[in-house]
């Protein structure tokens, strides 16, 4: 039984007397791409290495890959008969699916655009809507609207409470409200989370 590859790199570096993290580190100083020794060991033991790293390790040992394609006659494997080649057919690329209306009389009010489509009338008066996949509407946001961004307050926004001393309000995009929380108790929250998560941490956005 013939030896894989990586039985050959191993036998090879016991007779140099050398060991995997000794040819991991010739691998790096000889082609500047990082080789660790656990990277080799397990490449080592599923013996899977692409043909360009077989032949620079090779190279490093002194040897050189050699291969050679021969071809397979039907005789030397009976048992797995070969089907004939048939050359892949040719599917021609599938019709945009669009919905066709009728041209509207020139007394009809005109289609506008709208959340869920978009209509387009050609020349012929032929006109044609493009649906808008779910995905891509763009909901409207909902709950406090922040007017320099437009868009509704992010979760853990806090503020001033503009009635009550010594109280902040917190945002919770999930139930679109603001929540009064005392400040002391707001900010002293906030420095044993900020112990607890350390560089995972993400600070309220003060308003």
């Amino acid at each position: 039984m013939e030896l894989t590859f990586g039985e050959q790199i191993k036998i090879l570096l016991q007779r140099n007397n050398m060991t995997i993290r000794d040819l991991a580190d010739l691998y790096t100083a000889k082609t500047g791409v990082t080789m660790s020794r656990q990277n080799l060991t397990q490449r080592l033991k599923r013996d899977n290495f692409p043909e360009q790293d077989m032949r620079v390790i090779a190279s490093l040992l002194g040897y050189s890959v050699s291969v050679q394609l021969n071809p397979v006659t039907q005789s030397a494997f009976p048992e797995f008969p070969q089907p004939p080649v048939q050359m892949p057919a040719t599917v021609p690329a599938p019709e945009p699916v669009v919905s066709q209306e009728a041209a509207p009389e020139p007394s009809a009010k005109p289609v506008s655009a709208s959340d869920t489509g978009r209509s387009e009338e050609f020349p012929s008066g032929e006109r044609i809507t493009f649906q808008i996949p779910e995905a891509f509407r763009k909901s409207k946001p909902q709950g406090d609207i922040n007017p320099l961004t437009g868009e509704e307050y992010l979760t853990n926004t806090v503020r001033k409470h503009p009635e009550i001393e010594e109280y902040v309000q917190v945002y919770d995009r999930t139930t679109h409200e603001w929540n009064d929380v005392r400040e002391d108790y707001f900010w002293e929250f906030q420095e044993k989370k900020k112990q607890m998560m350390g560089k995972d941490y993400q600070a309220p956005i003060t308003i």
